[in-house]
């Protein structure tokens, strides 16, 4: 995962949307920093989507962009009676996205 990934899950992201009729523009009609957004976006979701265990993937509905998933997660997390001993949510959090990185070591 790069920066720009983690920057995405931070902050989501929204298709481009025709600023008259707020309607999603057709991706033919995207910039290409749009659709650089989009793949960010994309890649950053499957990231996560492959990290999840069925059991988490079968809690979490589909998701448009990879903050909302990432903060379904949190919220699922935040709930589940398995933290370790004395584990906060957010040393939870930390936990997870050190998984993450080590994935994402072995990706490159």
């Amino acid at each position: 995962m790069d920066i720009e990934q983690w920057f995405t899950i931070r902050r989501g992201y929204c298709a481009p949307v025709d600023e008259i009729t707020k309607v999603p523009l057709n991706p033919e009609r995207w910039s290409p920093e749009e659709k650089k957004k989009a793949q960010t976006d994309s890649k950053a979701l499957n990231t996560i989507q492959c990290v999840l265990t069925k059991k988490e993937l079968n809690r979490v509905n589909p998701h448009e962009n990879a903050k909302d998933l990432w903060d379904k997660l949190i919220e699922l997390h935040k709930e589940t009676p398995n933290l370790k001993d004395g584990e906060t949510a957010n040393q939870l959090h930390a936990r997870i996205k050190g998984i993450l990185n080590r994935l994402l070591l072995i990706e490159h």
